[in-house]
């Protein structure tokens, strides 16, 4: 049992530091150190609880990069998508779904680390607000489903062309409100129990030091060094699940 407390320990900690340095990948990081401990039902009601804790410190830092008329076409899209995704939970091949996304991950950051220049996807103001929502859908779905809510609005706002902060500023409070939709889903269909509670509650420390060792080096990475670690976060995170159980 002290065993598993520690790896739970560890999971946190580190996850907690790349998602502060990054905004991303916590539940990537978390779920590739608890798998190694916990059944996987009980792994994705704890990732999402503790990174929602998370993502409440950091977009309460970041609440000034926060733009609304960005933000809000992903929100849209995710309220539909997260109940479909909490309804497949038990049916959907987990293992399968992992591997697919690690797969375009590795492919996307290679080719990425390959382009001299980031490519921009320009779109006009409609266009843009119903391709915007359409991936905050499929973001909402994967986080009900899987906890990886934010693999593809992540993907998705580095192809916008925004500044690393208005993209923080985007997909900092998506992951946020997802996390707490698909809480309050998760609650409804009966997949939160007392030992979920107890894991959050030992997390907690550990995921207020880490938030805050990740943020002080967020302000301190710049434009072209944030791009560089949101490409070797999706490399990594990729060959980690495509390699998970």
């Amino acid at each position: 049992m002290t065993f598993q407390f520690g790896v739970v320990l560890l999971g946190a900690m580190l996850a907690a530091i790349v998602s502060g340095s990054s905004g991303f990948a916590f539940a990537l990081i978390a779920s590739a150190v608890w798998m190694h401990v916990l059944a996987p039902s009980e792994v994705v009601p704890l990732v999402v609880a503790c990174s929602l804790l998370v993502n409440l410190v950091m977009a309460w830092q970041l609440r000034h990069s926060i733009k609304l008329e960005l933000l809000w076409p992903f929100l849209a899209g995710a309220m539909v998508g997260v109940p479909i995704g909490v309804a497949a939970l038990h049916s959907l091949d987990g293992k399968m779904v992992r591997q697919g996304v690690g797969v375009l991950l590795i492919l996307y950051s290679a080719y990425m680390f390959l382009q001299p220049k980031m490519p921009v996807v320009r779109l006009a103001s409609l266009t843009g607000k119903i391709a915007d929502g359409a991936v905050g859908m499929l973001g909402g779905f994967m986080g009900g489903a899987t906890s990886l809510n934010g693999i593809f609005p992540t993907l998705w706002c580095g192809l916008r062309g925004w500044t690393k902060s208005e993209q923080r500023g985007v997909f900092q409070p998506y992951i946020l409100i997802v996390h707490a939709t698909t809480l309050i889903w998760m609650g409804g269909a009966g997949e939160l129990n007392r030992q979920t509670g107890m894991n959050i509650l030992l997390c907690v420390p550990a995921l207020l030091i880490g938030s805050w060792v990740g943020l002080r080096l967020f302000h301190h990475v710049s434009e072209k060094g944030f791009r560089k670690l949101m490409l070797g976060l999706f490399f990594l995170s990729g060959l980690a699940l495509v390699v998970s159980r």
